[in-house]
């Protein structure tokens, strides 16, 4: 399984410091797959981490980083292999929805290639092969 570079890590830091929004820097150096749910029970949620869990290697080998958007339930764990970025606060994770029009209550997956070009738009969890395919597809950097 690929870490994310050093270097990743330090824009990540700074940005954080600076109280950027961590996917600003993310976005150019790495695919974002975000997936927006309006809590962690959501029975489409747990789908789509289930399929993501499943083949963390296929996303980490296409420079993939997972974005998981949800409120918190207690009781409910959300776990997710390979390269992730979870929005804690819920300033982040507002700012994520409204840059990407997405309602509280919705579920919806958005993959964004490097460029920041929206990819996919799916309001139903997206097939793993469907969405590798897609990344296979894209300019790589």
């Amino acid at each position: 399984m690929q870490k994310l570079p050093l270097a990743l890590l330090v824009l990540l830091g700074t940005c954080a410091a600076q109280d950027a929004h961590p996917l600003a820097e993310l976005q150019s150096t790495a695919r974002v797959l975000m997936v927006f749910a309006p809590d962690t029970s959501s029975v489409n949620f747990k789908r789509q981490l289930e399929l993501i869990e499943r083949h963390s290697y296929e996303l980490a080998e296409r420079n993939t980083v997972v974005v998981p958007v949800s409120q918190p339930v207690a009781g409910v764990e959300v776990h997710i292999s390979g390269e992730n970025l979870p929005l804690s606060t819920s300033g982040d994770q507002a700012d994520a929805r409204n840059r990407y029009h997405v309602k509280p209550g919705e579920f919806l997956v958005v993959l964004i290639s490097q460029n920041g070009t929206e990819e996919i738009r799916s309001a139903s969890p997206v097939d793993i092969h469907s969405l590798t395919a897609k990344l296979d597809s894209m300019p790589r950097h």
